[in-house]
Order: structure tokens, then sequence, then C-alpha cells
């Protein structure tokens, strides 16, 4: 918090890192292309930082990662706080690999199959409690099995592989853990170069493109556009080659959003969304490709842009029980509640409220950590002047710990 004691947000942490670097206004705003007035208003809380784009403009123009001026997550304040130990997850992933698996029994690969699909099944309901004990075994044994098991045996505890390390790369990204998120992406492209099947290389590209905050620029998501038309002659293989390739596109389209290239972003969600139109939505679609999770990823791409009524008109497109997942569901009311938010006034601000609270109820990490989310409630706040701000913003608030 700065000597105002009020929410700062990340541009207290842009005029840190500007008065660090020795540059004034003009100069910062200069290299991130903005205006000094736009600056001085994002470092004095008047505007939020609330775009991809402009965050990482403003890292790269200050020569910090996005993650300083992202800043700290918000602490974790559910009274279950035991069930986010973290440990065991970290030990298996630091001190093991496909190659070099830990020494412990496995069970057989039936066995691991039906423990990926309740984790898998967790993560999608927010059952941390359920998920994150049963995280660490399964990757150590699936490592195990895909070490030392033959055949068809070795070849499906590759590709379950792939699956739990993206699903830890999830839970991660939610506990705000980017660099072993990041160790988990590469487990997974370790078991995807070790099973040697183009389907799945790519969809553990997938998963090592969204490890870190896109805010950063990853070359992992950076490189994604060229992925997707590499990947594109061998999609029609299969149906979950066409829903990685999709997945794929809508990576692109946050690559662009993430550079400003807005039009080449809508271009990649176009594709994206032909792709999905002949698949539909079905349940257990991989990373739950279809029309109504497209419809989401258009929803945030659209905000990205600025264009707060087209990223609601997307939003009202979607049918929220199309999408098998509370975190979907939570995003994609996330997503509204930052467009209502950009429209502003009072009628907006509390439909952004709402939304964020039923998104918080949905999928409470998800949203409690997303930095973006927590700029935009700061900003409410400020504008509320805190007192007039309403207990359920309040509330919201405090359970981000922006106050």
């Amino acid at each position: 918090m700065d000597s105002s004691n009020e929410w700062a947000g990340m541009g207290l942490a842009v005029r840190r890192a500007r008065r660090a670097r020795g540059l004034t206004l003009e100069q910062a705003a200069g290299l991130a292309g903005h205006t000094k007035s736009w600056l001085s208003k994002v470092e004095n809380g008047v505007l939020p930082l609330d775009k991809r784009a402009d965050i990482a403009a403003l890292a790269t123009a200050l020569e910090v990662s996005a993650d300083t001026l992202i800043g700290e997550p918000a602490p974790e304040v559910q009274p279950r706080r035991g069930a986010w130990n973290l440990n065991p997850l970290r030990a298996v992933l630091l001190d093991a690999s496909p190659e070099d698996p830990p020494d412990i029994l496995a069970r057989p690969v039936s066995v691991l199959r039906e423990l990926n699909a309740q984790a898998d099944d967790a993560l999608r309901w927010s059952k941390y409690d359920t998920l994150l004990p049963l995280l660490p075994t399964l990757l150590g044994e699936l490592e195990i099995q895909a070490a030392t098991a033959g055949g068809e045996d070795r070849e499906e505890a590759l590709r379950l592989l792939v699956s739990a390390t993206a699903t830890a790369v999830i839970v991660l990204r939610y506990a705000a853990q980017p660099d072993l998120a990041w160790v988990a992406a590469e487990r997974g492209r370790q078991a995807a170069s070790l099973l040697g099947d183009p389907v799945w290389d790519a969809a553990a590209a997938y998963g090592m493109a969204h490890a870190r905050s896109s805010a950063n620029r990853p070359r992992a998501l950076m490189v994604t556009p060229r992925l997707a038309d590499e990947f594109e002659p061998v999609a029609g293989q299969s149906r979950m080659a066409r829903e990685v390739y999709g997945m794929l596109r809508l990576s692109a389209a946050l690559a662009c959003a993430v550079e400003g290239k807005h039009a080449a972003a809508e271009d990649h969600g176009a594709e994206a969304s032909r792709v999905a139109a002949a698949l539909g939505d079905r349940n257990d679609a991989w990373e739950l490709f279809g029309v109504s999770n497209v419809g989401v990823w258009r929803t945030s791409m659209a905000v990205e842009a600025g264009n707060a009524e087209r990223a609601l008109e997307y939003a009202s497109r979607v049918e929220p029980r199309a999408l098998a997942s509370a975190n979907r569901r939570g995003a994609l009311l996330m997503e509204r509640g930052r467009a209502h938010a950009m429209l502003g006034g009072a009628e907006h601000t509390a439909k952004a409220i709402k939304a964020f609270r039923a998104a918080e109820r949905l999928s409470p990490a998800q949203v409690q950590n997303s930095p973006l989310v927590r700029e935009t409630v700061g900003h409410l706040l400020n504008q509320a002047q805190r007192t007039a701000g309403g207990k359920d913003l309040r509330g919201l608030a405090w359970r981000m710990g922006i106050v």
C-alpha cells in the first residue's frame, strides 16, 4: 500500500520500477508506447493496469519481469488452508522425471487411468482437498510406469503423464507458483517426447505455453501461432487432434493479444470457432475444447482489446451449463465482470461485482489469485472510496488481500 492508504495496485510497482531505472514519466511512457498522462494515471491508481498487453509493454520498457508488476498473489484465506500443502507436489516435480522416476511402488496403469480421471474431475470442480493429495502420487507412479512398462502400458502411461502434468500446471498457476508450473509443463513435454506422437507433442506444447503468465510474453506462448500453422496439416487425423489444434489457435490468439495485435487475435479466434462448430461441446473434450469454451476465450480476447460491448456479446452466446468445469464457468464470469467494469457507471459496477462474486463461489483460488481481477477490484474500491463500496465489494477485496 502507498501512503494514501488506498489500493495502489500495479501502479505502485510500476512507479517503483520506473524510478529504479531512473526514467521520467515521459521516457517510460514513450518506451511503452503510451502517453505521459496515461502512465501518470496508472501510477496514481486512477487507471487500472488490467490489460495483458499494457503490462507486457511496461515490463519490457522498465526491464523487469511482468511478475514484478503483477506482485504477490492474494493470501489464501479459506478456512481449510491446510489443503494447499504443495510440498509433496514440489518434491515429485523437482526430484523425479519420466526418465528418472521416484523409488516408490506403482499401481497398474488401469488404476492410474482411473486416478487421473479423478484428478481431472477434481480440478474441474475446484475440489482441491481431493486433488492436492492425489496429484503427487499419481505423477510419481506414472513416471515409474513410463520408465519400466512396455508396449501399450508404457504408451498409455506417457499419455496420462502429459494429462496429469497439465493438471499440475493449472493448480500451480492458481497457487501462484509459476516456476513449479513450468517444471510441471517440462515434465509433460519430456513424456510427450518419449511417446513420439505429434498430437501429444502439440498437447504438451500447449501446457508449456500456459505455464507462466502471458504478460511475460513467454517464448512457449509466443510461438503458438507458428505451432498452430505447422500442426494444421495433421489436425484432421482424429477428434483429439482437432481439439488440440483448436486450443493452439486460441493460444495463438492470446499471444497476439499480448502484443496488441488484436485483429490477428480475432482471426485466430475465428478459426478456433470454425473448428469448434464442427465438433460441438463434449464433456470429455481435450481441455474442454468446444463451442462454449471458445466463446469464453473470445470474450477474454475482446476484453483485452478494450471492446467491452463485444466481450459481453460473446459472453451472452455461451451456455454455461455446456462448460463441464467450475473453472471455465468462473472464467466466463470473470471476463463478464471485467467487461462491465470497463464500461463504468453504477449499473455496470454492480454487475461487475455480482459477476466476480459468482465466479469466486465457483472457483475461489482462480478468482482470488487473478492479478487482472485483483487490479479491477482494487480500482472499483478506489472509485467507491471504500466506505461507500458496498458489503460485497469490500468482502471480495478483503479476500483478495486488497484491504
